[in-house]
């Protein structure tokens, strides 16, 4: 099995959402890794962050779709790229 790179933290479902339909449209496989604690519906800072991971092989094509559709208004781009070299 080919390694994974966490790629993006989203901050909100509605983001999250998103970036998996993105991914899963262009046969991008994921893990997403939800950091919320469910039963406090809280929002403090990035406390409830859900982190995208996408296999090694297939990171700068996912980075770069979230980034298009951030420029293109389709994601809010509340979350942040883990890596900073956009």
């Amino acid at each position: 099995m080919e390694s994974y790179e966490e790629i993006y933290l989203a901050y909100n479902d509605f983001e999250a959402d998103l970036i998996e339909d993105i991914l899963s449209k262009n046969n991008i496989p994921y893990i997403l890794r939800d950091q919320r604690i469910t039963p406090y519906p809280l929002t403090i800072d990035h406390f409830p962050e859900q982190r995208f991971a996408v296999p090694l092989s297939m990171v700068e094509r996912a980075e770069s779709l979230i980034s298009t559709a951030i420029e293109d208004g389709a994601l809010p781009g509340d979350g942040t790229f883990k890596r900073d070299n956009r």
